[in-house]
């Protein structure tokens, strides 16, 4: 029994990265000219024809892709705020953050007419980052309890009607590309835009890597912390900063996709190991939003609908189900 208990961990990493190397797969194979998975492995290894890799890397590798990176972040980052938190609403979308990030993108567009990537990204990340400065310095600093929450989702509903009045006020050419970019959609993603997106990305995932362990130890408390040595302020900060910059460079490629940041960290504490909870909700985060994307692109063929209406359908069931659940555990005391 003992060499079966501890072989069960390492299926489900396998299982789960294998389910997502499958949908990849699918998205690549998927589409108005449907390929085989012989003939997308060739047009990925380039021994394919030239039709056949333009189509497979050209077109879908970088929607894929960024599906999954997006999601990986969205969920990492969820699992950083609730465990600063020790809330299980903690996350980037309900304490509007994500929602900060796309007011900065919006202000751009209203200034500038064709922004680039960098720009986007950086006023995103400015949004993102002013947005919590504003909920930390409401809460005087603190990260714990129901006042951060409230006081982030107050701040993110102004903040959304802040939105709503700039897509009104600007010209109708940047309210559409405002519109379709509030929904939360990977539709038009070219490796002009997943490139340095997925390099950012990548960067800020390392750093967050590093300081997952610490992560950990702050989750016994600040005091604990603080006797062992940690300067908690400022391993908070940069853990908030990390969580903020993965938010944040995904809403500025994809818009604010909401429900994968939160429901991801809580998947992947029932369905993975809880030993690397960022590493796992990172993992749970990919599957969600890869399979979600590929939902969008192909379930209502010919129609393609945003990624973010998918995400919060299924999140929304998702937490409908979870306090239905809690609420028949009550019951039943």
């Amino acid at each position: 029994m003992k060499p079966r208990t501890q072989n069960t961990p390492i299926l489900r990493w396998i299982i789960a990265s294998a389910l997502l190397v499958a949908i990849l797969l699918a998205a690549l194979a998927a589409g108005d000219l449907a390929l085989t998975p012989a003939e997308v492995w060739s047009g990925i290894t380039g021994k394919g024809s030239e039709f056949t890799q333009t189509v497979v890397r050209n077109w879908r590798m970088p929607r894929a892709l960024t599906a999954i990176a997006f999601g990986a972040a969205l969920g990492a980052a969820g699992a950083i705020f609730q465990s600063l938190t020790r809330n299980p609403l903690g996350s980037p979308d309900v304490v509007g953050f994500n929602t900060g990030a796309f007011t900065g993108v919006l202000i751009l567009l209203a200034l500038v007419p064709a922004p680039t990537f960098a720009a986007l990204a950086t006023s995103s990340l400015a949004g993102g980052l002013v947005t919590a400065a504003i909920v930390l310095a409401l809460t005087s600093g603190s990260l714990s309890g129901r006042n951060f929450l409230l006081t982030g989702i107050a701040v993110g509903a102004i903040l959304g009607a802040l939105n709503t009045w700039l897509l009104y006020k600007t010209d109708t050419a940047t309210a559409t590309t405002g519109s379709i970019w509030a929904a939360g959609t990977l539709d038009n993603v070219r490796w002009s835009q997943a490139t340095p997106a997925l390099i950012v990305l990548a960067i800020t995932g390392i750093i967050t890597a590093v300081l997952s362990s610490k992560l950990r130890i702050l989750t016994l408390g600040d005091d604990l912390a603080t006797a062992l040595g940690m300067r908690v302020r400022l391993t908070k900060g940069a853990l908030i900063g990390c969580a903020v910059l993965l938010t944040a460079i995904t809403t500025a490629v994809a818009g604010p996709i909401l429900f994968v940041a939160l429901a991801a960290p809580h998947l992947a504490r029932t369905l993975l190991p809880r030993q690397a909870p960022i590493a796992a909700a990172a993992l749970v985060g990919a599957l969600l939003l890869s399979a979600a994307d590929w939902v969008a692109a192909h379930a209502f063929a010919p129609t393609q609908i945003p990624v973010g209406a998918v995400t919060v359908t299924l999140g929304g069931a998702y937490l409908t189900l979870s306090l239905l659940r809690r609420e028949g555990r009550g019951a039943g005391r």
